[in-house]
């Protein structure tokens, strides 16, 4: 269930990323070719049957694989994985889940953060950006056929991503909405979790 919560490399030699503003289907991820590290707040929305649920959020997320997830209102959870095992932290609960990477994280909308550049090409098929409003909002598939995540969807807006959407498997619509994205190297040390003491740690 972790892999629910919150996956065309262009073979071109460039100097820098692209600006929104001339991102087409076949260079989408020249915007993300100098960006290795991702740090967010955001605030997610998820629909279904017509009703809606919003959670608050931090994410730091980088190129080698790794990241961390904090919801703070209305649930105070964090996930995270290194590169051997995944853990959630429910602080309510006061347990922390630990289990392995490989067996309950293969596919997650964040991994458009977290895989290797060169591998984008290998993982995703790009239909179409296109121009709305002010904003430039690109369809992306995945190739994987049993793939949890149905279908992304990239939103740009003044030479920034702003949001991402996407469709699960489950019939879920679930936005998440970017607010003062960096792209800057912070220390990973953000990355980890740090669990307070007294806390029930259950190994699956």
């Amino acid at each position: 269930m972790f892999c629910k919560i919150l996956n065309s490399f262009v073979s071109v030699i460039i100097s820098g990323s692209l600006l929104a503003s001339e991102i087409k289907a076949d260079n989408l991820f020249q915007f993300f070719a100098d960006k290795y590290f991702l740090e967010t707040s955001f605030t997610q929305t998820t629909s279904i049957d017509f009703k809606d649920r919003q959670i608050r959020g931090k994410l730091n997320a980088t190129r080698s694989g790794n990241f961390k997830i904090e919801y703070f209102e209305p649930m105070r959870e964090v996930i995270s994985a290194d590169d051997n095992f995944l853990y959630k932290l429910d602080i309510e609960l006061e347990q922390l889940d630990i289990v392995p990477r490989e067996e309950y994280f293969q596919d997650t909308p964040i991994n458009i953060f977290i895989t290797e550049l060169g591998d984008l090409d290998d993982t995703y098929l790009v239909e179409s950006c296109l121009k709305e409003d002010n904003s430039i909002i690109c369809s992306i598939t995945t190739k994987d056929l049993d793939s949890f995540v149905d279908k992304l969807f990239l939103k740009f807006t003044a030479n920034e991503l702003t949001e991402l959407r996407y469709l699960d498997s489950f019939g879920q619509s679930v936005t998440l909405e970017f607010n003062e994205i960096s792209w800057k190297k912070f220390d990973e040390a953000k990355l980890f979790i740090e669990a307070p003491e007294g806390i029930d740690v259950v190994y699956h």
